[in-house]
């Protein structure tokens, strides 16, 4: 198993975090409709005009890449015209939902692979000029799409598009080229002149041919077999052959090396993008981190300066109750009794004040940079421990990953603590506590808890989260009280259904990202 987790581990430090929607629109505007709708028009406009007049810019064309010209010509008329309506699809980009949009990138950067690859069999193949447009095509995926898996099976796919061009090339146009051994000396020497790939002397370069029985300078020419008639020059048959077949195998090893290339180039891309992308999350948890520990501060503060305040003035108050309480008990029992009502709601804002002395001493405590799925997995370890055999049965369910929470440990453990074991508690043998936990969209973390139980009675659930209200035996009423105070202190919500008889669920929301909310 030691395997698996290593494998984990990799997978983990070569993905990206999930980007929020506001950057991914951003993306898109940029690369789509900013700089893409100009190029695609400039494209499309110069590509038109070669396919016009390619006789004429491609004048050493071959037969078969003159057949594959006509449907390629008509593939890309259709692509303009498709194109045209992308272009107007861009243009109204705020009107559409960013999920229409994102899909309708994907769809179009297909297409746009698949039409280049055309012209790549009708511009010579392996050797066109067309192929480094491949290279834009990546780092275009790469930045419209920032999806990880979306993006690497988009340049997959544009990869493969140039891999079938090149074969089909490679099947159908070069066998389709005449032998090097018939053509004229004129027509061979301007396509296989090897200047610069082979040594000099290896085909006998330098060396004439002349015809048998013919004398030279220092010998006579015999009659040879393989050798070329006079007036092929250079070479005899063989050597172009010879010549043909390494230019042939060199045209493989090319190819190999540009697909290797592409699959390279696909690679960089994406760890270029997850490098700026844990940047951009390191910087923004950074933010999100000094936001937080000051929020808590600033609460704590104010908290504290609140309850110092009204603390003194409160103890006066109970003092002079108390002395009036003991001049008049003896004179008029109604007064005595407001008296005494007085003193019993000073001695409770008293105990409110505490309350908020504490919060204020939690709310100074270390933020930290926590995983929800480890701080959950620990508070099921407390509340459902092996070794305690409860006849309660607890399902996780935990979709995705989730984005980690800048918030204080004890604050979170609190909060799961409290609802799991309430939600433990309030099940009977055989009965089972769901916990799920997602990423909403805004990127906060919705967890719910959901028990079997009896439920609660409707006239109680508008008190749950009162403090020193509870609906159980023992209950201190402390539980629920703290869960709401802590959620809240982060920005979050709590909310609870209940139906006799059927059950409870809490459901807490977590946002991740404080700077949303400011």
């Amino acid at each position: 198993m030691n395997y698996l987790l290593h494998i984990k581990r990799i997978f983990k430090m070569i993905t990206t975090s999930s980007i929020d929607h506001e950057q991914h629109y951003k993306r898109l505007k940029l690369m789509e409709r900013d700089i893409g709708v100009p190029v695609k028009i400039a494209v499309l406009l110069i590509t038109a005009f070669f396919l016009l007049r390619w006789k004429e810019l491609w004048p050493s064309h071959m037969e078969v890449e003159e057949a594959f010209h006509d449907p390629v010509k008509r593939l890309f008329f259709g692509y303009a015209i498709v194109n045209v309506g992308a272009v107007l699809f861009f243009i109204m980009f705020n009107q559409w939902q960013l999920r229409v949009v994102h899909w309708f990138t994907v769809l179009m950067n297909v297409v746009d692979a698949a039409v280049i690859s055309g012209l790549v069999i009708i511009t010579g193949g392996i050797d066109s000029a067309v192929y480094w447009i491949f290279l834009v095509l990546v780092v275009r995926n790469a930045i419209s799409i920032p999806i990880a898996a979306t993006q690497v099976a988009v340049n997959l796919m544009t990869v493969g598009c140039y891999v079938v061009s090149i074969l089909i090339w490679f099947d159908y146009v070069l066998p389709s080229q005449e032998d090097a051994a018939k053509l004229a000396e004129e027509v061979w020497r301007e396509r296989y002149v090897p200047t610069d790939q082979f040594p000099e002397n290896k085909f006998n370069w330098e060396k004439p041919l002349v015809a048998p029985g013919t004398s030279t300078n220092n010998s006579v020419v015999k009659s040879d077999t393989d050798r070329a008639p006079a007036g092929t020059g250079g070479m005899d048959a063989v050597g172009r052959y010879e010549l043909q077949m390494e230019e042939e195998r060199l045209a493989g090893s090319l190819f190999t090396i540009r697909v290797w290339f592409l699959l390279l180039w696909t690679a960089l891309c994406y760890g270029v993008q997850v490098l700026f992308d844990r940047d951009r999350e390191a910087q923004r948890e950074a933010r999100e981190y000094a936001l937080r520990r000051e929020q808590l501060r600033s609460t704590g503060r104010l908290a504290a300066e609140i309850a110092h305040r009204l603390k003194n003035p409160l103890s006066i108050i109970n003092n002079s109750a108390y002395t009036l309480d003991r001049h008049l008990q003896e004179r008029d029992e109604s007064v005595t009794k407001q008296v005494n009502m007085i003193r019993d709601e000073v001695a409770r804002s008293d105990v409110i004040l505490t309350e908020l002395m504490g919060y204020a001493q939690l709310s100074e405590g270390k933020v930290e940079r926590l995983n929800f799925r480890d701080e959950l997995k620990q508070s099921m370890v407390e509340v459902f421990p092996d070794h305690a055999k409860f006849e309660v049965k607890a399902r996780v369910k935990i979709d995705g990953d989730l984005p980690a929470l800048m918030m204080q440990r004890g604050h979170l453990r609190e909060i799961l603590l409290n609802l799991l074991v309430n939600a433990r508690e309030a099940s009977n043998n055989g009965q089972l506590v769901r916990i799920n936990a997602r990423t909403t969209r805004d990127f906060s973390i919705k967890f719910s808890v959901k028990d079997e139980g009896k439920g609660i009675a409707s006239d109680h659930l508008e008190r749950v989260f009162e403090a020193y209200f509870s609906t159980k035996k023992k209950g201190t009423g402390l539980g629920l009280a703290i869960v709401k105070q802590n959620v809240e202190l982060y920005g979050g919500t709590v909310e609870v259904e209940s139906k006799l008889e059927k059950g409870t669920e809490f459901v807490i929301t977590l946002p991740t990202r404080a700077l949303q909310q400011t």
